[in-house]
């Protein structure tokens, strides 16, 4: 495939120098640059993209490589000698690295977003990776995602930074009416329907028993597959276990218990809301809206906004 080559700002080679002989490894120190003063707002995507919209049917790959990394690693450090109570400089993981820990996120990944944008990139923040991603271009032939954050809160440099290219350009694009709000932290791939809940007996007890409950979709092999379960099932929970959407993925899905207004299930007792163990027999969980305290023998279900549900009948 053909790709347009990239100037490297001067920065970015003193940034970079340090991670060509590692395969991504962290980058060397470098002197605060002498540059203009970050701006304190970033145009939106539309006004700052020149290159136009992305497309839906792209193909996506980390096999293919980065050729972008050295433009992020400029606007990272940029941000580092620039902005200031956005990252410790201080407090780098392992010291020296260049990785510093991350006092605002969300400033973090809009001043990364500015930086690229002076690069005369397109860049834009995916949210649906809450303040942990950002994607690039330098023209329609392809893009790059980047993820920075580290489980220790300290931001990744190098190539491991580097998560896919996709080919063409997977953005911008119009957000379909099926995907999840942006900021939702419901990522790809977007998990389909509920199609039913699994439940069980979570804890038992001697007084009531704690129910649990987990959301199932498909039948969709590719979906589940790509969802982390590579076992070739059909029926499987929004994302494996482990992953950081999980939770929000559930969420959007699942959406908002008639009763509580949490997220999660409603649930039931041959055909009641549960109102108390001392009322009727049941309770809803007191933080957290899968599980279920019951007492009273009966048919218990647990269902969706969709209308999709679970049951679970309970002898004592």
């Amino acid at each position: 495939m053909s790709r347009h080559s990239l100037q490297t700002a001067a920065l970015a080679s003193a940034v970079v120098a340090g991670l060509a002989c590692g395969h991504g490894g962290s980058p060397a120190a470098v002197s605060p640059p002498a540059a203009a003063p970050v701006p304190s707002a970033a145009p939106p995507v539309a006004a700052s993209c020149p290159f136009g919209k992305g497309s839906l049917e792209t193909t996506c790959s980390r096999g293919v490589g980065t050729q972008l990394l050295p433009q992020f690693e400029t606007a990272v450090e940029l941000v580092a000698q620039q902005t200031t109570g956005v990252l410790d400089l201080t407090d780098q993981n392992p010291p020296g690295s260049g990785q510093y820990r991350m006092l605002d996120p969300k400033r973090f990944v809009e001043a990364v977003v500015r930086n690229l944008q002076a690069q005369g990139l397109c860049a834009e923040a995916d949210y649906d990776y809450p303040l942990d991603r950002v994607n690039v271009k330098g023209s329609n032939d392809f893009s790059e995602q980047f993820a920075f954050g580290m489980s220790s809160g300290h931001v990744r440099r190098g190539g491991p930074a580097f998560r896919e290219s996709c080919s063409p350009a997977a953005f911008p694009v119009d957000p379909d009416p099926s995907w999840p709000a942006s900021g939702s932290g419901c990522g790809k791939p977007y998990p389909p329907q509920i199609h039913h809940f699994n439940s069980k007996v979570w804890l038992p007890g001697r007084d009531f028993v704690t129910f649990d409950s987990t959301p199932i979709v498909g039948p969709d092999i590719d979906y589940c597959r790509a969802a982390g379960y590579t076992d070739g099932r059909a029926f499987c929970a929004v994302r494996n276990e482990g992953y950081p959407d999980r939770v929000a993925c559930e969420a959007w899905r699942v959406g908002k218990a008639k009763d509580t207004g949490r997220d999660g299930p409603t649930w039931t007792l041959n055909g009641e809301l549960c109102r108390g163990l001392a009322v009727n027999g049941c309770e809803n969980h007191t933080d957290n809206q899968y599980k279920l305290f019951a007492s009273k023998p009966g048919h218990y279900e647990m269902c969706g906004q969709n209308g999709a549900c679970g049951q679970l009948d309970l002898q004592r």
